[in-house]
């Protein structure tokens, strides 16, 4: 009997020896912090992949750019250096796939319902298989959300609120040239930088989620804030092409799948979080425009220069197209 169970114990060693031997375990690297809603995509997602995969799959977070900067990061998904990553629109990822650049494009979504029915519908899945061409995979969209105007001057309700403004913004050619056109100064700076350049007046302006104007306690540097919606930023979950194309069809349909969730749990974070910060924003008494005051159509007229600029790299039906999709 003795011998039996030292057997069967045997056994169960070798298996389990063999499944650890089996695992794989995947890196996967973003920008944000442990937390955030891409560390929320990440959770979801492993979670979901191990499910699916009967745990033959697992995936390791390095959050806050531990693996390198946002480029350095598309760079190492591309050569393989890196297995995955997550990347915002609005920056890094527009300069890596240009043909995702439309999406950086000023007053392009409505809200969150647009935002969602685009990405989730054929346009974002056209969009997702460009990445191939890049030697990475686009798996889902996520979202990192749609960006607000805060400033120390004056409360924006029309182009003409903007004019000379300094304002920080993301490093994108797409958010320079709109805030360009519609008079403001724009530059670029790195973003553990902005809060002392909100404070001593280097930076006059700025743009970023709800989220991460709370989390970040801009408003403590700022009088004023415009619930403007003026860009959205998706966030793609990428993963090498190489490891990609060597996976079982049924395991890449459980990567799909998985990352989708991934993506909606980003969504749902970061939709929660912006609730919140809300309710922050208010308790701290900095001047709050509503959407309803910010005169989107004055805007939009103000930005036809940009988006006849944006016509001849993306084409003019394809910009309406997403504008119009419903």
């Amino acid at each position: 009997m003795r011998a039996f169970w030292g057997a069967a114990l045997c056994v169960t060693m070798l298996m389990a020896a063999g499944n650890a031997l089996a695992q794989e375990k995947l890196r996967l690297g973003h920008v944000l912090a442990k937390g955030s809603q891409f560390s929320e995509a990440v959770r979801v997602m492993n979670e979901e992949l191990q499910r699916r995969t009967n745990g033959r799959y697992v995936i390791e977070e390095h959050p806050a750019s531990v693996l390198g900067s946002g480029p350095a990061m598309l760079d190492g998904v591309k050569l393989g250096t890196i297995d995955m990553v997550m990347s915002s629109a609005g920056g890094a990822l527009s300069k890596f796939n240009p043909k995702v650049g439309i999406l950086d494009i000023a007053l392009l979504f409505r809200d969150e319902g647009h935002a969602d029915a685009v990405l989730d519908g054929p346009i974002g899945t056209s969009l997702l298989d460009t990445f191939k061409d890049q030697g990475v995979v686009g798996l889902a969209w996520g979202e990192n959300g749609f960006r607000q105007l805060t400033n120390s001057l004056r409360p924006i309700k029309t182009p003409a609120d903007l004019k000379g403004m300094k304002i920080r913004i993301a490093e994108s050619e797409l958010y320079k040239q709109a805030f360009e056109t519609l008079g403001a100064q724009p530059f670029t700076l790195a973003f553990a930088q902005l809060y002392p350049a909100l404070k001593s007046g280097q930076a006059e302006a700025e743009e970023n989620p709800v989220t991460t104007i709370v989390s970040s306690k801009l408003q403590e540097v700022q009088s004023h804030i415009t619930l403007s919606y003026h860009t959205y930023a998706p966030a793609a979950i990428l993963i090498n092409k190489e490891l990609f194309d060597e996976l079982p069809p049924d395991v890449k349909t459980a990567f799909v799948e998985a990352a989708k969730a991934g993506g909606k749990a980003s969504r749902a974070f970061v939709r929660a979080g912006d609730k919140e910060g809300m309710k922050a924003l208010q308790a701290s008494g900095i001047t709050i425009t509503p959407t309803a005051q910010f005169d989107r159509a004055a805007f939009e007229q103000a930005l036809q220069p940009f988006y006849a600029e944006m016509a001849k790299q993306f084409t003019a039906e394809k910009i309406q197209e997403i504008k119009a999709y419903k």
